[in-house]
């Protein structure tokens, strides 16, 4: 899990908001959510919003160490079942995965935008537009041009 800072000049917002997401490393999978601000509350938020739209039970979580991460986050995560783990200190290498998908949600997203959102809600409904796409129809090079969801469904299925 990790947190996108949406600066205005991405979101067409006239403030910051924050994109919290979590990304299955094997299958690619994505599911994120905007929020309005960044600390530890708004972490368990996203989680919580989170976890209930994956298509499997997430059973490891991984973090950097910021603040919005820390022992609080931590509790809540290993309360609900699921192991925890920091990556380790300045081995930003060690998120690479869900790095890369921000710069493409940068890339495919918030840069081809075809008109401002006009409040936060619209934004966040684009955004949820866009990662069923990401999900669902676009074919991902690193997965061989497969869907997540093609991943997922074919280890899934009998």
């Amino acid at each position: 899990m990790d947190v996108k800072y949406i600066t205005p000049e991405l979101s067409g917002l006239p403030w910051t908001c924050f994109e919290y997401a979590v990304i299955d490393i094997f299958s690619r999978y994505k599911e994120a959510v905007i929020l309005n601000h960044v600390d530890q509350d708004a972490s368990i938020l996203a989680l919580l919003d989170i976890i209930p739209r994956l298509p499997f039970k997430p059973v490891f979580l991984q973090t950097d160490n910021g603040l919005e991460f820390q022992e609080r986050f931590r509790k809540h995560v290993e309360a609900l079942g699921i192991k925890y783990h920091y990556i380790h200190k300045n081995t930003p290498n060690e998120n690479a995965v869900i790095e890369r998908s921000f710069r493409t949600d940068e890339e495919e997203f918030f840069f081809r935008l075809d008109h401002q959102p006009q409040n936060y809600d619209e934004l966040k409904l684009l955004f949820a537009s866009y990662l069923h796409e990401y999900n669902h129809i676009r074919p991902h090079l690193g997965i061989d041009l497969k869907t997540p969801y093609d991943i997922i469904a074919n280890v899934l299925s009998p």
